[in-house]
């Protein structure tokens, strides 16, 4: 902050510095405990799992009907709490750097029309248009193709969650400057205003949005692969008319991609 002395001339400048070192370990510890915590429950779910699915397929005999119900929910919530923990060791092995990215040229066409095509069929069950925004000189980009996959499949997945049947999902690519802009929007129930800030943050949820709402940790995938990737992401928002989520990526023709977190 400058000091300017009666005149609006600069005389001096107050520089304020803070030790973050405290923060840091603190963060380092607890992403160490969320690891290990997730790895150590990795073993005794998959054994759970496998009962499960060996009750269910009549391996050790036939079941009442009231059995296989509770079966079946027991199921679901093993395999909600097991995408959970693959959530979490994702996120981990990507701030520590333990995650290799493979990075390559690739087309926004190509990279969009395979992140869409699994939700072809979604699309026409619920009802909801599924819209594409590409224009035909976009220049490739540098990505990992996968990860870039995990970045669309989970913004469109929260796309087809919240909007209701007669509405629009739509994903565009625009080219601006060194950087490719992507951005998935629907036509949903959207997002108060408040809560924009903290989308992204790990186990976040909205508020208020009953059972379409998940673990709170997709967001924060997306978030941490764009960055590993050099680009930025972002979210705009009304609500009852929707949310827009848009993220930067490298172009290819502009030399390699921001590497820095492989």
């Amino acid at each position: 902050m400058p000091i300017l002395d009666n005149n609006k001339q600069p005389t001096g400048v107050v520089l304020v510095l803070q030790d973050v070192t405290q923060l840091r370990q603190q963060e380092e510890i607890k992403r160490g405990l969320i690891s290990t915590a997730s790895h150590q429950l990795k073993t005794p779910l998959t054994s759970i799992r496998m009962a499960l699915h060996l009750l269910l397929g009549d391996k050790v005999g036939p079941l009442t009907e009231k059995q296989v119900e509770l079966l079946v929910a027991a199921r679901e919530d093993s395999d909600r709490l097991h995408a959970i923990l693959n959530s979490l060791l994702d996120i981990s092995r990507i701030e520590s750097g333990k995650t290799q990215l493979d990075f390559r040229d690739v087309s926004p066409h190509t990279a969009v029309l395979e992140a869409v095509e699994p939700f072809r069929r979604a699309a026409k069950d619920q009802g909801i248009t599924l819209s594409l925004d590409l224009p035909g000189d976009l220049p490739d980009i540098r990505a990992d193709v996968v990860r870039l996959g995990h970045v669309f499949g989970n913004l469109l997945s929260n796309a087809f969650r919240f909007t209701p049947p007669g509405g629009i999902v739509t994903v565009s690519a625009r080219a601006e400057g060194e950087w490719v802009s992507f951005s998935v929007s629907d036509t949903g129930q959207g997002i108060p205003e408040q809560y924009l800030p903290r989308v992204f943050e790990r186990f976040f949820r909205v508020p208020d949005q009953g059972p379409k709402a998940g673990a709170g940790l997709g967001l924060a995938i997306v978030k941490e692969i764009v960055e590993a990737h050099g680009g930025t992401v972002g979210v705009a928002s009304r609500e009852g008319e929707g949310t827009t989520f848009s993220f930067t990526l490298k172009r290819a023709d502009l030399g390699p991609a921001q590497e820095g977190r492989q």
